[in-house]
């Protein structure tokens, strides 16, 4: 039963992103704008040529979001979604309607009736906290989605009043199969040509045995390389545009100086008087219920059954052994001194084991009909009637219902109150069948067993929860300032961290522009922010977050492009190395006729290298040298390479034994794997070109 509520309260966000159409417009455009925009622009992005506002993103925003009080991450969610949806109507949607593409009702139905694959389905059904579909939506037996339990379920919303928490996800499934139907259209239009069948069967099925000698690089100490400056820069500007040497995305570094927020001694003591200070005034309160409320600071957790050993060593005796209406403490508990009234004693069972009929109570019910449905189904089963039929034919609880209305053991607090009272309460026994009405309907319930009831005391409870005061807050805050007024520079921060290693310090070095974390710090978005608008070296003044104040420095900054030597030297200086090792193992094979000449040079023995195809990762004892691998594939039967300078050594190669691949009459077979391989291409690709069709501009980081 509280599956279903929960279930309808995720549907208005639950569904994020839908086909791979979408998965692929956020995750490959998520936050990838630039920084070049002048803050008064309001503009959040552009797509295709127009230009996104603000006021219209935040209204598309409110739209997904509703009436709903959101959270950070769910307020993320629903940007995410708001943009995707631009992305749908200028990009997608117009791909769609060219082609006339459509979803039927009939298509619709036919998915959430059969397809228990459905990936939309499949998200709304699973527990967001397990990852595993609900149990009431498995089917017994495979443990996959039931689609008749699921059908069940959207005929009963759809009857009642919460058929609009179902529409959005009608919405996505049929976003779904548009986004399928659309690159199933374009793979029914690849084809394997012969030619291409012809090259895949002699790369994958030729084999060939080569002999070899060289070295690796590793074999040359490093000592016996000399690299200077102009080495450096003479490397870099020979390889500066190659993909190694750029930078894909804007990112910024940043070290941190922490200041948290803990409190005081004082914050304790003073805790600890306030609540002292109520004790008589709770001893003497006429009204325990409303005392608890205007002075707990967490009132709805304050009436409890305590237990043996549930309290503090040194308070469990005494709290058993006073009389009712005894206040006892302060006690410190969870971060908060406590005062308890005993109010009660009662003898309650750890667990019960029960199941239940549940008859759904709706808006156009007529409760005088369901309550005497309730007590002429409860008269039957006291009569002996067969509570798991009963339960198969009237319960709306439709995971239970499966199970004979089985609710299994559960303890106290797992249940709605008023279910969980009944049932704990110590005139409930084993064997009793009892009606009760909740947020959820009216339930039947027959108590199938109970462990030994134990002695508990109800108490009333009061806390005052330990916190920084004001001027803890001060104290913090006034740290992190004179911290950022004394090391105004990226080189006295780091000189001061260093120095006082009481400050929790963290460092950063590829922030990007649209990250919404950052460590386990509360919204980052405004270092995040700040560090964008700021040069290497900047020192900020203390952000607040939560109860922390931060003091941030921008260490380095790597824009989109073709990155600096500063921040490729290792890079560049392993290339140089590796360049100067290649020359002296060049020197060492000196000039060859013949491999054997070749290995006799370098004092090096020839090995074999055998059953080598075209496709393989690595030759054996060279490893992964894809320009080893060329060549011995061009090289004729019998002849020796020049030395070939590769990404690990270098090596000189004959070409041994070349076996032709057995010859096929019928590559039928290879064009359909071709064919399937340019399938799996399709969903990446195509939308990776429509993606770069429409240049799209997310700056969405500008504002949130």
């Amino acid at each position: 039963m509280a599956v279903i509520n929960s279930i309808r309260k995720r549907s208005g966000l639950l569904i994020g992103t839908i086909g791979v159409a979408m998965v692929l417009f956020i995750g490959g455009e998520l936050f990838s704008g630039n920084n070049m925009f002048n803050k008064q622009d309001t503009t959040v992005g552009e797509i295709a040529g127009d230009k996104i506002e603000y006021a219209d993103f935040e209204a598309m925003v409110r739209k997904i979001g509703g009436d709903q009080t959101l959270t950070p991450e769910q307020m993320n969610d629903a940007r995410n979604r708001a943009w995707n949806r631009f992305i749908q109507n200028k990009v997608l949607f117009k791909e769609y309607e060219k082609l006339g593409l459509s979803v039927a009702p009939e298509e619709l139905f036919d998915q959430i009736k059969n397809n228990e694959q459905n990936k939309v389905l499949n998200q709304f059904f699973t527990n967001p906290q397990t990852n595993l579909l609900y149990e009431q939506f498995q089917n017994p037996a495979t443990g996959r989605l039931d689609n008749n339990r699921v059908l069940a379920y959207v005929k009963n919303v759809m009857a009642g009043d919460q058929k609009d928490s179902w529409l959005p996800i009608e919405e996505a499934i049929r976003l779904d199969m548009l986004s399928n139907k659309y690159t199933q259209l374009i793979k029914e239009g690849l084809a394997g040509s012969s030619f291409a069948a012809k090259i895949q069967n002699s790369e994958e099925n030729q084999r060939i045995n080569l002999s070899w000698t060289g070295m690796n690089y590793s074999e040359i100490s490093d000592d016996e390389v000399v690299i200077d400056e102009s080495d450096l820069k003479s490397y870099y500007n020979k390889h500066k545009n190659e993909k190694d040497f750029e930078q894909e995305e804007t990112m910024r570094g940043a070290k941190l100086a922490i200041f948290s927020v803990t409190p005081s001694p004082k914050d304790f003591d003073d805790s600890r008087i306030a609540i002292e200070n109520q004790m008589s005034a709770f001893n003497s309160a006429a009204n325990d219920t409303l005392f608890v409320y205007q002075n707990s600071d967490d009132p709805q957790r304050s009436f409890k059954l305590i237990g043996r050993y549930d309290l503090p060593v040194e308070l469990d005796s005494m709290v058993f052994s006073a009389p009712i209406d005894s206040v006892f403490g302060p006690y410190l508990l969870q971060n908060g001194y406590n005062i308890s009234k005993k109010t009660g004693v009662q003898f309650v069972a750890d667990s019960v084991n029960a199941r239940h009929v549940l008859l759904t109570l709706k808006p156009e019910s007529d409760t005088s009909l369901l309550q005497s449905l309730a007590d002429s189904i409860k008269a039957q089963l006291e009569k002996g009637a067969d509570f798991a039929a009963m339960a198969t034919e009237f319960s709306q609880d439709f995971g239970s219902a499966q199970n004979g209305g089985s609710l299994d053991w559960f303890t106290q607090g797992k249940m709605v109150q008023e279910f969980n009272d009944i049932c704990f309460d110590s005139k409930t026994r084993k064997g009793d069948i009892v009606i009760v009405t909740t947020q959820f309907g009216i339930h039947i319930i027959d108590i199938t067993d109970k462990t030994k009831e134990k002695e508990k005391i109800q108490i009333a409870n009061i806390v005052r929860y330990v916190g920084p005061s004001a001027e803890t807050f001060d104290e913090a805050y006034n740290k992190a300032s004179a911290f950022s007024i004394n090391n105004s520079t990226l080189e006295a921060f780091e000189t001061a961290l260093s120095d006082n290693e009481t400050i929790e310090s963290l460092d950063y070095s590829t922030i990007k522009e649209g990250d919404k974390v950052l460590g386990s710090l509360e919204n980052p978005r405004t270092i995040i922010r700040w560090a964008y608008d700021n040069e290497v070296g900047k020192v900020s003044e203390p952000f607040e977050m939560g109860n922390k104040f931060v003091v941030a420095s921008v260490t380095s900054i790597k824009d989109k492009g073709i990155l600096p030597l500063s921040e490729v030297e290792d890079l560049v200086r392993e290339g140089v190395m590796n360049e100067k090792k290649s020359q002296i193992i060049l020197a060492k094979l000196g000039s060859f006729a013949t491999i054997e000449d070749a290995a006799k040079n370098a004092e090096k023995e020839i090995q074999a290298a055998n059953d080598i195809s075209f496709n393989m990762f690595s030759i054996t004892g060279i490893g992964p040298e894809n320009k080893v691998l060329g060549i011995a594939f061009g090289l004729p039967q019998g002849a020796t390479s020049e030395a070939i300078i590769g990404e690990n050594g270098v090596y000189v190669i004959r070409l041994d034994v070349i076996g032709e691949p057995a010859e096929s009459s019928d590559l039928t077979f290879v064009q359909d794997q071709i064919k399937r391989n340019y399938g799996t291409r399709v969903d990446v690709e195509v939308f990776e070109a429509l993606k770069q069709s429409a240049n799209i501009t997310d700056s969405r980081t500008k504002f949130y």
